[in-house]
C-alpha cells in the first residue's frame, strides 16, 4: 500500500478489500460544500459478518502497528479482543496514528445496517476505490445530533436533492416518481410533482401540502391556494 500512514491510502487500502462508503465531512466537500473536516468518517461494509468487519478493521492495524484502535467519546484504546464487543455496543470505532483520525461505522446514524445495500447501489464510485452516497442517504446520518455544522450540511444536500428531484420528476415514470416522493419531499419538490401526469403521484403531493399547510406551512399554503385547493 501507497503511503499507509496516510488517511487517504489507509482508506484506497481498506477498499481495495471491502465495500467502503464515505461519510462525514469528506463526503459532504465530495458533493461540493466547501468546508473544513478534520477527520475522515466511513461506512465499512456492515453485511460482513460482525468477526469479518472486525478483521478488515484489525488488518490494518497489523499492516501499520502504531495505528490505535478508540472507543468513541472515551476515546481509550481498545484491545484486540475486545473489539467486536465495543463495535457492537457503539456501532463505530475510531483508527488514530494516520494523517488524520478515521472514524469507522458499522451502524451510521439513523441508516439501518440492512439499508447498505440500497446506499451502496445509490452512491457513486470514486478514485480510490470508496463511493459517495448520493445527498439523502448523507443527509440522513446527519439527522438529531444538534451539531451546528451538521444543520448546515443538511441544509446543503436538502437544496441539492431538491434541484435534483425537480430535473428527474419532469421525466420520472410513474412508478419511480412515487418511489422517489416517498424517499424524499418538500414544498418544492410536491409542486414539480402536481403536474406529473400520474393521478397518485399528483394525490401523493396534494397529501404531503395539506398536511404542511394543516400545520401552518404558509409555502405549502400558497401553493395549494395557487392550484385552487
Amino acid at each position: 500500500m501507497e503511503n499507509p500512514v496516510t488517511t487517504p491510502g489507509l482508506i484506497a487500502h481498506l477498499a481495495s478489500k471491502q465495500r467502503v462508503v464515505m461519510l462525514g465531512g469528506l463526503a459532504i466537500v465530495s458533493h461540493g460544500l466547501a468546508r473544513p473536516t478534520f477527520d475522515a468518517d466511513i461506512w465499512l461494509d456492515p453485511l460482513l459478518t460482525l468477526e469479518d468487519w472486525c478483521t478488515a478493521v484489525l488488518d490494518l492495524k497489523r499492516l501499520c502497528p502504531h495505528l490505535k484502535i478508540l472507543a468513541l467519546a472515551v476515546w481509550t484504546e481498545i484491545p484486540d479482543a475486545k473489539l467486536a464487543d465495543i463495535v457492537e455496543r457503539d456501532g463505530a470505532i475510531r483508527i488514530s496514528g494516520a494523517t488524520q483520525p478515521i472514524d469507522v461505522f458499522r451502524c451510521p446514524n439513523e441508516i439501518p445496517i440492512a439499508e447498505f445495500e440500497s446506499a451502496w447501489m445509490r452512491s457513486l464510485p470514486l478514485q480510490d476505490g470508496t463511493r459517495l452516497p448520493d445527498e439523502i442517504d448523507l443527509l440522513m446520518t446527519k439527522q438529531l445530533t444538534g451539531r451546528d455544522k451538521d444543520i448546515m450540511d443538511i441544509a446543503f444536500l436538502e437544496n441539492k436533492a431538491e434541484k435534483r428531484y425537480i430535473v428527474e420528476l419532469q421525466s420520472s415514470s410513474a412508478e419511480k416518481a412515487i418511489q422517489m416522493l416517498q424517499r424524499f419531499l418538500t414544498p418544492k419538490v410536491a409542486e414539480q410533482a402536481l403536474s406529473h401526469p400520474d393521478a397518485e403521484v399528483q394525490n401523493l403531493s396534494l397529501r404531503y401540502l395539506r398536511e404542511l399547510a394543516n400545520d401552518n406551512d404558509p409555502f405549502a399554503a400558497e401553493i395549494l391556494k395557487s392550484i385552487g385547493q
